[in-house]
């Protein structure tokens, strides 16, 4: 019988731990092979979306990229990028993820639906943090996805006629149009934060920036994120739409991107209007509501729980804590058999339940991947071993 360990319910008269503005450290791009290229070469410029545009455009022309499990491949070679030519990478005693999962420990209190699972291990100092997504739940997300495809796919499109590639519009387009959607192009942005006294290393998706084409990247003041929502016709539309804002303020919030622009449009398809919100007043905006659905102190005082849970059981089971003698030692491995096991957590939540952590086991390197998570030259680097 496996032992759980119960994460307590934060206090909501306990002090509200400060979240740290985001300091960018890296940027990378998913180029259209989903190959990764330290650069800014998927970077887009924003450009106002016109009104009127139908956001099926281009829908059967589409490219999606395939569902293979990336893991936290782009983050970790970004760290080892930067780390291996002289940059600082990550701060040691905290926590490497991608920005989806703090999004979910952020927005925990307010999350009476869904439940989930994440994956931890520990490493050189660090507690690496990443979705647990097993085939059966991806196949039971995919049916979902399926019956709101298009719906789905207008996000993407008001990306496309709001925003300028690099490469410039294509000239056989809508007015607008920023070319044909394909997924596997993305560019992302690596961040160091702190939740309180505890670090963290995040890295993120970034539709576009604030700047004239053709200029290089202005950080993150320039960055933007660009969200879709239905028409607002009623009291109950508005009161979705609040909702709705606790996940695009925590979204651009973690990663320190300034504005979200949300564009709205009606059953169709077609926008009719948009609004640029600056991140930091949202929850402003929120709480001068008559009945406030959403506080952002809860939310931290969320984040700051789970982080300092995880951190405090997590770290003391890093091999390179438990074996110290096998940093930089070769000889050590090798006479071993091998690297030594990662200790795989499981983090699990429930609405009705709350958060729960337990060991799943030790687990060498499977199909390339120690613990199932990082890939094993990775690893080998982290522990000197390269």
């Amino acid at each position: 019988m496996r032992h759980s360990i119960s994460l307590p319910r934060p206090n909501p008269a306990d002090p509200v731990p400060s979240y740290r503005l985001p300091h960018l450290i890296h940027t990378y791009s998913h180029l259209p092979t989903r190959a990764i290229s330290h650069d800014d070469a998927s970077m887009a410029y924003y450009s106002p979306a016109p009104i009127g545009c139908n956001l099926t455009e281009g829908f059967e022309r589409r490219i999606e990229r395939e569902d293979e499990e990336e893991h936290l491949d782009g983050l970790v070679e970004s760290l080892e990028w930067l780390i291996t030519r002289g940059k600082k990478g990550e701060r040691k005693g905290g926590i490497i993820t991608w920005r989806g999962m703090l999004t979910r420990l952020l927005t925990m209190p307010y999350e009476m639906r869904d439940s989930w699972e994440m994956t931890a291990i520990a490493l050189d100092g660090s507690v690496y943090l990443e979705l647990w997504d097993p085939p059966e739940e991806k196949a039971r997300r995919k049916r979902e996805q399926s019956a709101w495809e298009k719906q789905g796919y207008m996000g993407y499109a008001y990306e496309s006629f709001s925003t300028i590639p690099q490469e410039g519009r294509p000239g056989n387009g809508p007015e607008g149009w920023g070319g044909d959607v394909n997924t596997k192009v993305q560019w992302a942005n690596v961040v160091r934060s702190a939740i309180g006294e505890i670090p963290l290393c995040i890295a993120g998706e970034v539709d576009c920036v604030k700047a004239e084409p053709g200029f290089p990247n202005p950080g993150l003041p320039g960055c933007m994120e660009l969200k879709t929502n239905k028409v607002i016709q009623h009291p109950g539309h508005e009161t979705m739409f609040h909702k709705k804002l606790l996940k695009h303020w925590a979204q651009s919030w973690l990663l320190g991107i300034p504005e979200v622009v949300v564009g709205f449009r009606d059953d169709d398809g077609i926008l009719r209007s948009q609004t640029t919100f600056d991140t930091a007043k949202i929850p402003y905006l929120v709480e001068a509501l008559n009945k406030p659905s959403w506080s952002p102190n809860r939310c931290l005082q969320s984040l700051h729980s789970v982080c300092s849970f995880l951190t405090k059981n997590v770290l003391p089971t890093d091999p390179l804590v438990t074996y110290p003698h096998i940093r930089g030692n070769r000889q050590a491995v090798k006479e071993a058999g091998g690297l030594p096991p990662a200790v795989v957590w499981r983090l699990a939540f429930d609405p009705k339940k709350g958060c729960e952590l337990h060991i799943v086991g030790e687990v060498g390197v499977v199909d390339g991947r120690w613990g199932g998570m990082l890939k094993e030259e990775y690893v080998r680097w982290r522990m000197g071993l390269e």
